[in-house]
């Protein structure tokens, strides 16, 4: 890696780069998921989703909140492997679902194959916030209480059903 955060790898930092064009993108064609990138790390980037979830402090009651911020780090070999659990971090506390951990900030999206785009990491990202993706096993949930809780909510899901990226409005003019 060199001094100014960027790694040396000519076609990683083409990858990243791409990314963050791709990711821009989705973000100016988005109402919901605006992209933080730290001048010095280019290969973490923070998301923050303005949508609607489901939070739970303690023990208390599961309600909704409006603001979700994921970390994502993309390790300099991310071409060739690709962990989510090394990769994402929930900055938001307290959130409710069954692939988010309570004790750690873990979020686990699935299967990550190694160069998945951002933007692919977004949309997973923003289907669990959502509730539009959840884990109804148990035994392969990170917070088994969401789990069975969302198995008997399954009526409030999505909890949020906008679209991540607008939908084009496409009008057709005519002479009167």
């Amino acid at each position: 890696m060199s001094a100014n955060g960027n790694f040396d790898d000519p076609v990683y930092r083409r990858f990243m780069e791409r990314q963050l064009e791709e990711g821009r993108a989705l973000e100016h064609s988005s109402d919901l998921v605006r992209l933080h990138v730290p001048s010095l790390a280019p290969p973490h980037v923070v998301a923050e989703f303005r949508c609607k979830g489901l939070v739970r402090e303690g023990e208390g009651e599961i309600r909704e909140a409006g603001e979700f911020h994921v970390g994502i780090w993309f390790p300099p070999d991310y071409l060739r492997r690709a962990d989510p659990f090394e990769m994402l971090r929930l900055f938001t506390p307290h959130v409710w679902h069954p692939n988010v951990s309570r004790e750690l900030p873990l979020i686990c999206i699935g299967r990550l194959a190694p160069g998945t785009p951002l933007v692919d990491i977004l949309y997973q990202l923003f289907d669990i916030l959502t509730y539009q993706k959840y884990n109804p096993r148990e035994n392969d949930a990170l917070n088994k209480p969401a789990c069975a809780w969302a198995r008997a909510h399954q009526d409030r899901f999505p909890v949020d059903r906008r679209p991540l990226k607008r939908r084009p409005l496409c009008l057709e003019a005519q002479p009167l």
